[in-house]
């Protein structure tokens, strides 16, 4: 008789679609998308403070993000990333907790990117302001996005790699011809710290950097994971901080006297720069980008949905896959978070995403520093080339730019906030209670207060991912891979 185990987890190898270029390409998506949404950066604080943030932010946050999830991510080769990282240090409560903060959070940021398409179109089709062929704009424009990322993850990565191309291809004009109109005192000007929006200034940057770790839920899915993470979260970051630093160097030096942003001024930038066909252009590329960063998006969380049924936490119905090899219950139930933003304003979504999301990378960057500690033998094919006090003193500005972003956060997303950690508590009730009546099949039982048993002898042996027999050879043989990009060389 075949396990549960195995009823869950096909026995067939399963072809890696994701090569560096496109897992990168979806990384670009999770995080970035375009320079849209860094306008108001410049709107909080003024043009220098903003150039200077989105040239800082990265060096605080989103290199050590990025270096924490080349090391784990390669260290835990499955679908369920971070999620694995912290049971791993903290047991499966913690972990299940760290996957709904994520979930929601990521969900909720999926949601945007429908109404952001539908927003741009409506510019150019006064018909899409009515309510009802708003709806249904909507609702087709969603089941067009939800069937590509269904269709399969080949198809994903190849479009997501098309699709940076194509999005930021009206930015590299706008730098192009607008470097010779640059005057550098404009990009010089600053607000009085009284009249700098610090709150709107942090969340700006913040969700603009972030969600670095998202790639790692799809790490079963990428070719040679040891090699393409390190080379892919790289080249992300590489184009990420370049793209967000030159278009805001020229975007506010080609701004004339007395125009004050706003957070769509891009599209005027290139109005600016180049005229009306310009400015179609940059529109047209946002709302391009928007569909790849739905797809990035949906992506993370289905497979973030599927690890975490293969790990026994989910109904094994999410773990079920079409034809194609992606997990359909999954998509459909990440689709959800499209009822989030017909509650919430854009700017309020944006800070209670953050403070999600903030909670949920405190937890992996504890898990980071109590797996070097309790397993330090562990197989890394890729690790850090700090100790564990190295790895401490690198998080110390992240943790200050943590709190800082927090002081300055609402109390009503604080609360907000609370009440999601509380949902997700209360879920692990509902789920217990669907396991013991027997409503729904659990791929295995779960101790949710103890972290994972371990042992020296036990490295590739152990249930954390739950994978075959094929599947834990082809980890095997990851391991014994060295890493080619951030590699620590001895």
């Amino acid at each position: 008789k075949k396990n549960e185990k195995n009823e869950i987890v096909e026995k067939v190898k399963h072809k890696r679609p994701l090569s560096a270029y496109a897992l990168a390409a979806l990384i670009f998506f999770d995080v970035a998308g375009s320079p849209a949404g860094s306008e108001s950066s410049v709107v909080a604080a003024g043009p220098f403070v903003a150039i200077m943030g989105f040239i800082i932010m990265p060096l605080i946050w989103s290199v050590p993000e990025a270096l924490i999830t080349a090391e784990l991510a390669t260290m835990f080769p499955e679908d369920g990333g971070f999620v694995a990282w912290v049971s791993a240090a903290f047991g499966e409560y913690w972990g299940y907790i760290e996957f709904f903060l994520h979930w929601t959070s990521q969900l909720a940021d999926t949601a945007v990117y429908p109404i952001m398409i539908v927003n741009y179109f409506s510019s150019s089709f006064p018909v899409l302001d009515i309510h009802e062929w708003r709806l249904v704009a909507l609702a087709v424009c969603v089941i067009l996005l939800v069937f590509l990322n269904w269709r399969g993850l080949e198809l994903v990565g190849f479009v997501s790699v098309l699709l940076v191309v194509v999005s930021l291809l009206p930015f590299i004009v706008i730098i192009i011809l607008g470097i010779p109109m640059v005057e550098k005192e404009r990009c010089l000007q600053t607000k009085s710290f009284e009249d700098t929006d610090w709150g709107l200034l942090l969340n700006t940057l913040f969700w603009n950097l972030n969600y670095f770790d998202s790639a790692s839920t799809l790490a079963s899915e990428v070719q040679n994971p040891n090699k393409t993470f390190p080379k892919a979260l790289q080249l992300a970051l590489i184009v990420i901080v370049g793209m967000y630093a030159a278009t805001l160097v020229v975007g506010t030096g080609v701004t004339p006297e007395g125009r004050a942003w706003d957070e769509s001024f891009y599209a005027e930038i290139g109005e600016i720069v180049g005229g009306q066909w310009l400015k179609s252009w940059v529109v047209g590329a946002i709302a391009i980008s928007s569909v790849g960063m739905f797809e990035a998006h949906l992506s993370t969380n289905a497979y973030l949905i599927m690890g975490m049924t293969q790990r026994g936490m989910l109904p094994s119905i999410f773990a079920k896959k079409s034809r194609y090899g992606t997990p359909t219950y999954a998509i459909l139930i990440s689709c959800s978070g499209l009822v989030v933003c017909a509650f919430l304003s854009l700017e309020y979504l944006i800070e209670l995403l953050n403070l999600m999301y903030i909670w949920a990378a405190v937890l992996e960057f504890l898990a980071f520093i109590a797996l070097r500690i309790r397993r330090p033998n562990d197989p890394r094919p890729y690790k850090l080339p700090l100790g564990t006090v190295g790895c401490c003193l690198m998080l110390l500005p992240t943790a200050f730019f943590t709190l800082a972003t927090l002081f300055f956060s609402s109390w009503t997303a604080h609360v907000c906030t609370i009440g999601c950690f509380l949902l997700g508590s209360l879920s692990i009730l509902l789920l217990r209670f669907v396991r013991e009546k027997k409503i729904l099949k659990f791929s295995r039982v779960i101790p949710w207060t103890e972290p994972l048993p371990h042992s020296d002898d036990e490295d590739n042996n152990d249930d954390i991912g739950n994978r075959t027999d094929d599947e834990e050879n082809e980890s095997k043989n990851v391991v014994n891979e060295s890493s080619s990009l951030f590699s620590n060389k001895k």
